[in-house]
């Protein structure tokens, strides 16, 4: 597995289409999709498909995202995301249960998640061997 490969959350897909959303997330995940970096999930896919506005537009983005490599959800995936939600309920954390999902995914495919939802860095503080990429607004994309 390359060290370099990544997982991209909703949230970052969210920001990556939107007509002014932030240049440097879109361009980082262009690249990382032309170098053959980037992967979804099934989870992700549907929380995406849920916010298009035709069933034609969420035909076209299905099938977009199904182009990309598709990371199961496997037992071992399901298992992680247990002892996540399990051990953080206990820490004083309540995460959404597909946060928790989409990081024992990330955390199983050794992919770096790449994301715009601080949920993910709560989940870090705790589980440092999740690896991130956290894309905060660029201070250009902020005054431009």
């Amino acid at each position: 597995m390359n060290p370099d490969a990544i997982l991209i959350d909703t949230s970052a897909w969210i920001v990556s289409f939107k007509k002014a959303g932030d240049p440097l997330l879109k361009e980082f995940i262009k690249q990382s999709i032309l170098s053959g970096l980037a992967a979804t999930s099934s989870v992700i896919i549907l929380e995406l498909v849920q916010g298009c506005q035709t069933s034609e537009e969420g035909d076209t983005l299905k099938n977009t995202l199904e182009s990309l490599d598709v990371l199961s959800i496997t037992a071992e995936a399901w298992e992680r995301a247990y002892d996540l939600g399990f051990s953080l309920r206990r820490k004083g954390f309540t995460i959404p249960t597909v946060d928790l999902i989409i990081a024992a995914i990330a955390m199983d495919n050794k992919r770096i998640l790449v994301h715009q939802d601080g949920h993910f860095e709560m989940i870090k503080k705790h589980y440092p061997h999740l690896r991130t990429k956290h894309f905060t607004p660029s201070e250009n994309f902020l005054t431009g």
